[in-house]
């Protein structure tokens, strides 16, 4: 399947979704939802309508969104001015008579909420359209699936040389530099993006000893110091000892798309806890992994893993210290590193073949950091398959 075909069939599938709905037409700014649709990222306007072939006005770049995208109906707004430029497109058009608007009401900031519901479409009904592109996102066509497994290819080839950086690191910043060095040689981006507002994320957490029970203003299990207030989260100036966990936990990419995965490391030999803690762990990943097959339900996967650990006697170790632990056990992944479906409690999601999940249990000793381990997955008509690599142990050094 081209690249074409496969962005073609998602805006059909998306088509079909909203002539269900009853929705007339989507517009789509956000930019994880351009690449998804449009094959590019430019300050653009993406919009669908539900019987007709859809139209990018784009602003900047308009000369590379020619150039990026193989959608036929592109158009040039002039200037951020041009707000003004698209409401007069979409009025001399069809378009202007919706009835029913679908906008990203989840990431949308709200001066282009009120913009495109009081000057664009004043009279029409305004839906929330994005847990209908989230779900169509959730599952990964024959393109995407390549995408991730290149990118959990090329981060095996920065895992394996973790033991060596981490024998030349004195600090957790000098480690995740190495680290990242290495991820941006393999093509990194640089970045992680993310969905959920104010959550933001770089390549790598890395965090030893104490720091990772230091929590932090985002949803993850696991926090870190951090360089600075201003980003109060993952590797600090804090120097890396003997006898404590390093846990590096790297987000893979490759053309847009990113795969997760976390391995512990003990500088020293361990003590009985801390290997006691990792076999907890290593078993609930084989547990975890037997039950993401098509048909189970998020939620279950997660009150599962819960049980389990509440039977070892480490359930308030689990997935955070205290009131910092967070409700889910996994996510699902690809263009974004917070996608459908979330392995969380209460979610009564059907997994289906084509979704990407990473699972990531991890338990947090305040003695000797985290001890966790973390795989992308991909559901198939079978079960899953792992698509990181690399042996599930504690790297002892």
């Amino acid at each position: 399947m081209s690249h074409k075909t496969a962005l073609l069939n998602r805006i059909t599938t998306l088509q079909t979704i909203m002539r269900e709905k009853g929705i007339d037409v989507t517009l789509l700014r956000q930019n994880a939802d351009l690449f998804y649709f449009t094959g590019t990222v430019q300050d653009g306007h993406l919009v669908v309508p539900a019987y007709d072939t859809p139209r990018f006005w784009v602003w900047r770049s308009y000369e590379r969104a020619l150039k990026d995208s193989p959608l036929a109906e592109l158009d040039y707004i002039k200037s951020l001015r041009g707000l003004s430029q698209f409401k007069e497109l979409v009025h001399s058009s069809t378009l202007g008579d919706a009835k029913v608007v679908g906008l990203e009401m989840d990431v949308l900031p709200a001066s282009l909420y009120l913009f495109y519901t009081q000057k664009v479409w004043p009279h029409a009904k305004v839906v929330d359209i994005s847990p209908m592109v989230r779900t169509i996102r959730s599952i990964k066509d024959a393109h995407e699936i390549c995408q991730i497994r290149q990118a959990a290819h090329k981060v095996n080839v920065v895992l394996e040389k973790v033991p060596y950086f981490l024998k030349r690191s004195r600090t957790e910043l000098d480690l995740a530099a190495l680290i990242e060095a290495e991820l941006r040689r393999q093509g990194h981006c640089g970045l992680m993006r993310m969905r959920i507002w104010n959550q933001e994320m770089g390549m790598d957490q890395v965090v030893s000893g104490s720091s990772a029970a230091i929590p932090s203003w985002t949803n993850t299990p696991v926090g870190g110091v951090g360089p600075h207030p201003a980003f109060g989260m993952g590797a600090s100036f804090k120097e890396i000892k003997e006898n404590e966990i390093v846990s590096v936990d790297i987000g893979g990419w490759h053309n847009g798309y990113c795969c997760d995965i976390t391995r512990p490391f003990f500088l020293g030999q361990p003590p009985k806890e801390v290997l006691e803690a990792f076999e907890v762990v290593k078993a609930l990943m084989a547990k975890l992994e037997s039950l993401l097959k098509p048909g189970t339900i998020a939620g279950e996967i997660y009150q599962f893993a819960i049980d389990f650990v509440d039977s070892t006697g480490m359930s308030s170790h689990f997935m955070g210290v205290g009131n910092n632990r967070v409700s889910f056990i996994g996510h699902g992944l690809g263009i974004e590193l917070d996608e459908f479906p979330f392995i969380s409690k209460g979610n009564d999601m059907l997994l289906e073949p084509g979704m990407v999940i990473a699972l990531e249990p991890k338990i947090i000793l305040r003695n000797y950091g985290v001890i966790g381990l973390e795989d992308t997955y991909i559901i198939d008509n079978d079960g899953c398959q792992r698509l990181t690599m690399g042996k599930q142990e504690l790297v002892v050094i």
